[in-house]
């Protein structure tokens, strides 16, 4: 099923409420692995609207949502960002900020007690980005995961809760709330306001993604490294029936994630910082959940110009023109954090998808392609990078045992040393033909050969997973 305004559950007030979207903008011009099983638990459910087959064209050109950078009420950076799909309102979680004082406590608490407690807010948001109004959840989590359901004319909230407090750093929930946004409420983790759900006794983490559309919600659980997702029917969830539709492992690390449909979308990616300069680490993991299949991995390239720029939140909302993937990235540097939101309504069915070479620079002065067709290159697909070149050196001397000959750019650097077989000219070669390439952890590439070599070297077909 096409993704078209017939696969929008929604009113004319979603409509109405639709954010102004205005161009990106020029500054857009521009794990640890497991083995992948899906375990379908369940047979004969209805097709959802999205399927690995008709999905979000990540290739395209986003929208700016607000035209702006939004200052919401904490300095914290945004976590998660969900949609109440009849009135359009944005909501968005953060950690409380340094020093707040809530109603009911009687002194101001520092961010770092915030943080190992799970003190939540909730910021709800108008079509232009103004914030309209806040809540707090305290003792709830760190806020990765963040559904809205429309229900008795209010909006509900899907977050994680019962966040167990830590001797340092940051507090995860480890069960899932379901609890009516009030405006100006100060709610603890165990009130009864909130409706709790346990769906993986035991998890030391979990979040929730909340497809209101296609009456699914997902589970991302687990300890770090061995995460996993779990996909359920919503109403059977409600009922707390909590056998999964489909269940398997997550790849990589993720800021944020969303459902949709067959599709499971995950946001990866840090702050610039010295570790990781521009263009930034920025990736899109997509999955078939009916699969546990990774079927796209994408270098996220929205708003290299901002200043901070950290991959946060990921959700899909409805407009008049179809369903529309919204991520964010926190921004300004130094804080206090802002948001920037952006969105994809295009789709494609994944036929036929091409993944373009790329330019890589070298130095020109000293080596020269053999020809037009063999400037150094790469491309990445999913996790492997293919690297493609014939190049001989300038002044015809001979290449030397471990020479460096060019520096891929940081977001396809491997982590470890990954080493390739290549090709050399047959003139005056009597022997092999081969050479032997290696690409370190700092993205330099070098070449093996002892034999003084003065022809062309090449690899024509190389490759390594980043």
């Amino acid at each position: 099923m096409p993704l078209t305004r017939r696969a929008v559950l929604t009113t004319v007030a979603a409509v109405a409420a639709t954010p102004v979207v205005s161009p990106a903008g020029p500054a857009q011009a521009a794990g640890r692995q497991l083995p992948l099983a899906a375990a379908p638990v369940a047979q004969g459910l209805p097709k959802p609207a999205v399927h690995a087959r008709h999905r979000f064209d990540l290739r395209a050109e986003p929208v700016d949502l607000f035209g702006r950078e939004i200052r919401l009420t904490q300095g914290r950076v945004h976590q998660q960002v969900a949609f109440d799909q009849v009135t359009g309102l944005a909501y968005a979680t953060q950690l409380v900020s340094d020093g707040r004082q809530l109603a009911g406590e009687p002194a101001p608490v520092p961010g770092v007690e915030r943080d190992r407690r799970g003190d939540l807010c909730v910021n709800e948001l108008a079509p232009d980005g103004t914030v309209r109004a806040v809540m707090y959840v305290r003792g709830a989590g760190h806020g990765g995961g963040l559904g809205v359901e429309h229900a008795d004319g209010r909006a509900w909230l899907w977050l994680e809760t019962d966040a167990d407090p830590v001797a340092g750093g940051f507090a995860y929930g480890k069960r899932i709330g379901r609890l009516a946004f009030t405006p100006d409420a100060v709610v603890d983790a165990g009130s009864s306001l909130i409706e709790v759900f346990d769906p993986v006794p035991g998890s030391p983490g979990l979040t929730p993604s909340l497809d209101v559309e296609n009456g699914r919600i997902g589970v991302r659980h687990g300890p770090h490294g061995a995460e996993e997702y779990r996909v359920y029917a919503l109403d059977a969830f409600k009922r707390r029936a909590f056998t999964p539709l489909y269940a398997f492992p997550a790849r990589y690390r993720t800021q944020a994630w969303c459902l949709y449909g067959d599709l499971v979308i995950q946001n990866e990616g840090s702050a610039y910082g010295a570790d990781n300069p521009l263009p930034g680490n920025s990736w899109w993991n997509v999955y078939d959940v009916t699969t546990g299949q990774m079927i796209e991995r994408r270098f996220n390239a929205t708003a290299l110009g901002l200043s901070h720029r950290e991959t946060e939140s990921i959700t899909v909302r409805p407009t008049p023109n179809g369903p529309q993937l919204v991520f964010g990235f926190a921004t300004q540097e130094p804080g206090p954090r802002r948001m920037a939101l952006y969105g994809i309504t295009s789709t494609t069915d994944g036929t036929g998808d091409h993944v373009p070479w790329t330019n890589l620079d070298y130095d020109t002065a000293v080596y020269t392609p053999n020809s037009g067709n063999y400037v150094p290159q790469y491309r990445q697909l999913g996790n492997r990078v293919d690297l493609h070149l014939r190049l001989a050196r300038a002044a015809g001397t001979p290449w030397t045992n471990g020479e460096k000959i060019l520096t891929l750019p940081p977001h396809i650097r491997p982590n470890r040393t990954q080493g390739m077989i290549g090709v050399t000219t047959g003139s005056g070669v009597s022997d092999s033909l081969t050479v032997r390439w290696e690409v370190l952890t700092d993205g330099s590439l070098h070449l093996y050969d002892q034999r003084g070599l003065t022809g062309w070297i090449g690899l024509d077909a190389g490759y390594f997973t980043s």
